[in-house]
């Protein structure tokens, strides 16, 4: 009993002194200061008695500690501890009332508003022209706080590893391979950084001309040749609203007016901000930076970050005017990259039989971004010739150039990267897995000399069923003038092969000029819109456009095309084709059998004139995606080279989208015209996703296209001229349901109207769109917090029915937007 007794008081002894004890008073007259809380980042400890004390565990080496009229302090956690709080200003003490309702500042969102109303009159995009230089230096490390730590660490570790039994499984030769290479990246990184990147660039802009950026020179550890398409990112806020300060992002952060002081004798507004993750868990007085903003015009002159969590993150971004426009001048970023991990030994030898214990040791691990803005001019005259091609191009690119543009010498550490890293880089092949990377991007996959084409890949529809394929090209590695390429597919339910062959001939390395030979025998839903000129990614989301579609046709066909880029914005498309077709469904089109010859010229036009590019090896790359965008083709069938059909068909797409206080709007109007002697495939089906033979709800349920109809009966609606409008309104807030991703909804409403000129010669069974069709939805992007899009849509006016069934459809998206 004794010994019980004994066990249990010095259980009660030990939680008691493992306790830390608080008390926190008033520094100007040494009074307790009552319901004082206590927090470590997010987590409330808990909050002092009318004597000002607490007792709490925790493992924080710091805690915060808030008190309504008091201002925050933040200390050092030890077991006793007696900490004074200075009484605040009266507007601090108003503001803490403020943050305890869990409500922003009606003064501070009132001056955001008009920093988003002044935003373009503010930008240097107001000017008529300007021009700067850049200097931008990436790098990835250990947290320079803990560097020295680091390096001891190492040296400490490489001595115990030597000392110590090596362990006794077998390795295979690729782990034995990857674990050489894992310590020979540990011991280069005693001397260097992981990764350091460097690039300086010229950026240009003409109200008359548009934007140009040149890479003056770059630099990347591990990569002798630049990789274009990482040239083309943009981890700067350069002409973008920084998200703090975006309307739509207002019901995730809380807004706090704190001071007025002055900047360079400016008068400034310092606004502080905090996310809100969970409010029931929310620290009511922990900010994640402040917002500076000018008084007289309401400009954005500093922004200052720092992670939710403690030392994952921090941020300083600063503006500064220059003829009355407010440009930005300098970035300095860090941002948490997980950790660098070792296990060593607990023991520096172990008894015989012994089994060896280990412990893991780990380093943080940083990604630092320096961007730096010089040598501003504004109003000058700009050359034309100085936007000529595309909108980045690449100067220089072999790291020579770069001691003109540095705006500090690279230390010791930095200057060994290169090498180090260089020769590790090449040991372990990582740029054949940045090329796959980067390929993806494109909607490719590359292997070597290959690159496979994933549009290729799968498909389903009611006539083929599942269809599997695969469609390869040789790129550049192979030749930077010839790529020949070649596709195939099977059809589960048709039982047929469809294959397809061509050969491109690159005419320029400077821009897109490309004569093209090809012939391909495969099936296509009849009356589809074309998309010439979409980039693969866009063809992606049709992919699944025909799952409930069986009205295909079989086309045979050889042709001839060039493409070429007139400039950065206009891209044209000349074709020749010469085919055979005929209809694979119960169809007859006038007293033609069902076998049609057709040789026809097509005409395609894409004008994006916002959209930036860049060349590279493999080809034009869109980095920056942007609206408004039109797409035209013309196609005329004539009468010669063995062709029986004379027709003329015209397709327009129109493509707009652009953010205003009620959130994002995407525009979409597009629309044809069909004449003359064609068959129902040169006309247009309007793109029907509903399966209406089935009762089934599977039948309502397809997957996001670009310019299908929900709720439309697939293969039913054709007409030989049409119109059409889509608009969908993404509403400016997101919100939280489950796990961290932010949801957001979006309202979307289609319409469209034809007619068809003497159906009755197209003998098969369809309707003629002479009335409006109408449906509006409704997108949860993201449904509960998932990476699914869950939609709802439902049909209205003319072509309504009194059964519900018959007007709804679902749409599921993989990918939200």
């Amino acid at each position: 009993m004794k010994k019980t007794l004994s066990a249990l008081f010095l259980l009660i002894f030990t939680l008691y002194f493992s306790q830390n004890q608080l008390q926190v008073i008033n520094a100007k007259n040494q009074k307790a200061v009552y319901n004082a809380a206590v927090y470590c980042d997010d987590d409330l400890l808990g909050k002092t008695d009318a004597n000002g004390k607490l007792t709490f565990k925790t493992k924080c080496k710091k805690v915060e500690i808030f008190a309504n009229n008091f201002e925050d302090k933040e200390v050092s956690v030890q077991k006793e501890m007696k900490v004074s709080l200075a009484p605040s200003k009266e507007k601090t003490g108003n503001i803490d009332k403020v943050i305890l309702t869990d409500k922003s500042d009606a003064k501070a969102l009132k001056i955001l508003d008009e920093f988003n109303k002044n935003y373009k009159k503010n930008s240097p995009q107001a000017l008529d022209s300007y021009q700067f230089k850049s200097y931008s230096k990436i790098s990835i490390d250990v947290d320079k706080d803990s560097l020295s730590t680091y390096k001891e660490f190492l040296a400490k570790r490489e001595d115990s590893l030597a000392r110590i039994e090596k362990r006794t499984f077998k390795q295979k030769d690729k782990e034995k391979k990857d674990s050489l290479l894992g310590e020979d990246f540990v011991n280069a990184t005693k001397e260097s950084q992981f990764f350091l990147w460097e690039k300086a660039s010229e950026h240009k802009f003409s109200k008359k001309y548009g934007e140009k950026t040149n890479i003056l020179d770059n630099r990347m550890s591990g990569f002798p040749n630049p990789i274009y398409e990482a040239l083309a990112l943009n981890i700067s806020y350069l002409n973008r609203i920084p998200r703090q300060l975006s309307p739509e992002n207002r019901n995730i952060y809380r807004y706090y007016l704190s001071d007025t002081i002055e900047i360079d004798n400016r008068k400034t507004y310092v606004i502080k901000f905090k996310e809100i993750t969970n409010k029931l868990k929310q620290n009511p007085r922990k900010y994640n930076g402040k917002i500076h903003i000018d008084a007289e015009n309401y400009a954005l002159k500093k922004l200052e970050t720092s992670s939710k969590k403690r030392n994952e993150g921090s941020g300083t971004i600063i503006w500064k005017p220059i003829n009355n426009k407010w440009f930005l001048v300098s970035e300095n970023l860090k941002v948490k990259m997980g950790d660098s991990r070792f296990e060593t030994a607990k023991k520096d030898s172990v008894k015989k039989d012994e089994k060896q214990k280990f412990k893991t040791k780990k380093f943080g691990n940083f990604l630092y971004v320096k961007n730096q803005y010089f040598d501003f001019e504004t109003n000058i005259t700009q050359q034309k010739s100085d936007f000529s091609g595309y909108s980045l191009e690449v100067k220089n690119a072999d790291g020579s150039l770069l001691s003109q543009y540095r705006t500090d010498s690279l230390t010791t550490r930095e200057s060994a990267t290169y090498n180090k890293i260089d020769t590790l880089v090449k040991k372990a092949n990582i740029e054949k897995k940045v090329s796959l990377f980067t390929n993806l991007m494109k909607g490719n996959f590359r292997y070597k000399m290959l690159d496979f084409d994933l549009t290729k890949l799968i498909k389903f529809d009611q006539y083929e069923g599942l269809r599997l394929g695969t469609g390869v090209k040789l790129n550049e590695k192979f030749s930077k003038t010839f790529s020949p390429d070649a596709y195939f597919g099977y059809g589960f339910r048709d039982h047929t092969w469809k294959y397809g062959a061509g050969l491109d001939f690159k005419i320029s390395q400077k821009r897109t000029s490309i004569f093209r030979i090809q012939y391909f025998d495969d099936v296509f839903a009849a009356g589809r819109f074309s998309n010439n000129l979409w980039d693969n990614f866009t063809k992606m989301q049709d992919l699944d456009l025909d799952l409930h579609n069986a009205n295909f046709y079989k086309n045979q066909q050889i042709s001839t095309s060039f493409l070429y880029d007139v400039t950065n914005s206009l891209t044209f498309k000349l074709a020749l084709n010469k085919e055979k077709q005929k209809a694979l469904f119960d169809y007859q089109y006038k007293n033609f059998a069902n076998n049609f010859e057709n040789f026809s010229t097509t005409l395609s036009l894409k004008y994006s004139p916002n959209d930036k590019n860049i060349m590279t090896p493999g080809g034009k790359y869109t980095y920056e995606k942007k609206f408004p965008q039109f797409f035209v083709n013309f196609e005329k069938g004539l009468e010669s080279f063995g062709g029986k059909l004379d027709y003329q068909r015209l397709d327009a797409l129109a493509i707009h989208q652009f953010r205003s206080k009620i959130g994002v709007t995407n525009l979409k109007f597009f629309g044809g015209i069909s004449s003359g002697t064609a068959p129902i495939w040169k006309n247009f089906e309007l793109a029907g996703q509903t399966d209406i033979s089935t009762e089934k709800l599977r039948g309502r349920i397809n997957t996001p296209s670009n310019l299908g109809f929900v709720t439309m009966p697939s293969g039913t609606f054709y007409a030989d001229k049409f119109v059409a409008f889509q608009v969908s309104q993404l509403l400016p807030f997101k919100f939280r349901t489950l796990g961290k991703n932010l949801s957001s909804l979006q309202i979307e409403y289609q319409s469209a109207v034809g007619n068809f000129k003497n159906p009755e010669n197209h003998q098969f069974n369809f309707q003629v769109l002479n009335h409006n069709y109408q449906e509006v939805g409704l997108v949860w992007n993201r449904f509960l917090g998932t990476g699914l899009g869950l939609g709802f849509s439902y049909r209205l006016g003319y072509y309504q029915t009194s059964e519900f069934k018959d007007n709804f459809g679902l749409q599921l998206r993989f990918v939200s937007f």
